[in-house]
């Protein structure tokens, strides 16, 4: 059974109201997943009245990749309310990193797109077996409970607005059968087969994984229930860290060490990372997490930690005034 347009209208309007926005994107590459999503979003525009942005990045790293984003154009030409653009990755590629660097030059790309445009909310289709994908990619590089939640259905776009996942709890399998049913054409990216990358060899794991019950319904329904208690966390988080500040300065936010080490280590570790990321807003990627636990522990249990960096943040205890100052290196 198929996801049909009016139980995607209905669940876009749980997850976010659309109606003060004149005009939404999407990120189409030519695949069956975010061509059956551009389908589905052609027709809630109808019927809502929006325009819809296609955004087909062409990052150059395959010899088809222009044709392909241009033949995109081509397919949806003539769907009520899409308008197509290509975005190109220009300069030079990286020789490592590619798939990561590849990833953070398109939602660049993509962000200042929708700027021009007008657009705030940007549709992706990430679906539920990408989901389960990515709760075993992380678990196998030992993600906490942050990272095996997985992807969230609504997120803060870096540089413009927020992405939007409709498809997280729809199949691969309902799409496919939704392009199928309504003659959607769509290309079949070979890196989706490519072994040198994780997820494809995952997916090569697919019938071995599900024999065990590894399903990737099961799999999404872990994390979505993980997600579940990272935002309870987040919520007792954000009261602490509340309730423990001081004093918040431009370099840097000083707490009561007390209330914080009176805490549970868990929710010290959040308002930690909260108050890195406020200093460290420019920084494309955060500390890694053993090391933040090794040096949460040197400051909740070590009695003669006086101060330490880590991130380029400044971890500094005043024992005498009971205050413990993160700010800038």
């Amino acid at each position: 059974m198929t996801l049909s347009e009016q139980e995607f209208s209905e669940k876009l309007a749980v997850m976010r109201d659309f109606a003060a926005e004149k005009s939404v994107a999407v990120a189409v590459s030519g695949g069956p997943d975010s061509m059956a999503l551009c389908w589905l979003l052609s027709r809630w525009a109808e019927k809502n009245g929006l325009a819809v942005h296609a955004f087909s990045v062409d990052h150059g790293l395959r010899a088809e990749s222009a044709d392909e984003a241009k033949g995109v154009g081509a397919w949806v030409q003539g769907w009520p309310h899409v308008t197509h653009r290509v975005l190109r990755w220009e300069g030079e590629k990286p020789e490592s990193r590619v798939l990561e660097e590849a990833r953070a030059a398109r939602y660049k790309l993509l962000a200042e797109a929708m700027k021009e445009a007008g657009c705030h909310s940007l549709f992706i289709a990430h679906h539920r077996d990408d989901q389960a994908e990515t709760f075993l990619i992380r678990l196998a590089k030992g993600s906490g409970l942050d990272g095996l939640s997985g992807m969230r259905p609504l997120q803060s776009l870096e540089g413009h607005g927020v992405l939007v996942r409709p498809l997280l709890d729809v199949s691969k399998e309902e799409i496919l059968q939704m392009c199928d049913a309504n003659n959607i054409p769509y290309v079949n990216d070979p890196t989706n087969k490519n072994e040198h990358y994780l997820r494809p060899r995952l997916r090569a794991l697919k019938e071995a994984l599900e024999e065990e019950g590894l399903s990737a319904k099961r799999l999404a329904t872990t994390a979505r229930r993980l997600a579940r208690a990272k935002e309870a966390l987040d919520d007792l988080a954000q009261d602490l860290f509340v309730m423990a500040l001081k004093e918040r300065r431009d370099d840097g936010f000083l707490f009561d060490y007390r209330a914080l080490h009176a805490a549970h280590e868990e929710l010290v570790l959040r308002v930690c990372l909260k108050a890195m990321d406020e200093i460290r807003q420019e920084a494309d990627y955060g500390p890694r997490m053993e090391r933040l636990e090794t040096l949460l522990q040197r400051v909740l249990k070590d009695s003669l930690f006086k101060s330490a960096t880590l991130g380029g943040c400044l971890f500094a205890l005043d024992r005498k005034n009971g205050t413990l100052w993160i700010g800038k290196e």
